[in-house]
């Protein structure tokens, strides 16, 4: 079982501490991303791999086909570091940035600038980290040479039907949650998508909302053991990840209940990952595993997540007369 792990991306000068890195990050902030709609709504539905398990679409980067993965857990957009030197994209007088995964060491580069293209939509002038993606998608067994990140989703509403296999992107104001649709309030943690989880009853923990995950739910080692999934005579099987750190080996467990934004889940499979040293991990990963089921809505300007049962959907003739 092989899980890309999400990738956190933090602005800073090389060796620097935390003050200094939100000092940088006021003098040098990151442009605002502007998508356009073609038709100033939504783009169409794009058919998603039917066994891949991520949000992985086609797009164009310089008029160039790629495939790119939309991805809440990237604070920022990144292309494939190889992908950036053939296209000869500009680099963007900044600093240089520290990308962490949550385990694994963590690499230096830098910012390029490139207009990304999906069908309806066109997101010109984008700052994006080059960083070496082809790795994790090799051995993830993907091919992907773009992530998607939150700079570009706060921007839009992401809704993503898992069991009809699509995707689609709206413009904010266009997006209307379905009736049925269970919301799920989000809190934001330096602009990270957050959701409180409760497991086996132990206390709740925030944890990160990452499409680019596929598993159902992956906690930090103190995390997993202050929930008691760590505790004496549990099982204990192993897994590997992969991050922008590179390989790992994992350890998973079975939770007998995980509870989320009104949902139960029994006999869960949770895998724990030790961070890296110094590395800006969260306590938790809440990956698309849970989504399989399906068609979600993602509004992280709003702080919003909408789950809804894909089935036959009864429209009242009221409305289609409309």
């Amino acid at each position: 079982m092989t899980t890309r792990r999400a990738l956190l991306v933090r602005l800073g000068l090389l060796a620097t501490a935390g003050g200094a890195l939100f000092m940088v990050r006021d003098r040098l902030p990151w442009p605002p991303v502007e998508p356009r709609f073609a038709d100033g709504r939504q783009t169409p539905w794009l058919p998603l791999p039917e066994h891949g398990g991520l949000i992985d679409v086609a797009a164009s980067v310089n008029g160039v086909a790629i495939r790119a993965v939309v991805d809440s857990g990237a604070q920022f957009s990144a292309i494939d570091r190889d992908l950036a030197q053939r296209l000869e994209l500009p680099r963007t007088v900044a600093a240089p940035i520290l990308a962490y995964g949550v385990s694994g060491r963590p690499s230096l580069t830098h910012t390029v600038r490139l207009d990304l293209a999906l069908p309806g939509l066109a997101v010109q002038g984008l700052r994006a980290a080059a960083l070496g993606l082809s790795a994790i998608s090799s051995a993830a067994g993907r091919d992907f040479q773009l992530l998607i990140g939150r700079d570009v989703l706060r921007q839009v509403v992401l809704e993503a039907d898992f069991p009809r296999a699509r995707a689609r992107f709206l413009a904010r104001e266009a997006f209307r949650p379905s009736r049925d649709a269970l919301h799920i309030p989000l809190k934001r943690k330096g602009g990270a998508p957050m959701v409180p989880v409760q497991v086996e009853g132990a206390p709740p923990l925030d944890v990160l909302v990452d499409t680019g995950a596929s598993g159902l739910l992956a906690l930090s080692q103190t995390a997993a053991r202050e929930a008691g999934l760590l505790s004496p005579g549990r099982r204990v099987d192993s897994a590997h990840s992969v991050s922008l750190g590179g390989l790992s080996l994992n350890r998973i467990v079975r939770a007998s209940s995980v509870q989320v934004g009104g949902l139960t889940l029994r006999d869960a499979e949770v895998q724990v990952y030790a961070p890296a040293a110094n590395a800006p991990a969260p306590s938790g990963l809440l990956g698309a595993g849970l989504f399989h089921r399906y068609r979600i809505a993602l509004d992280l300007g709003g702080d919003r997540l909408f789950l809804t049962r894909s089935g036959l959907i009864i429209v009242p003739m009221s409305e289609l007369s409309r």
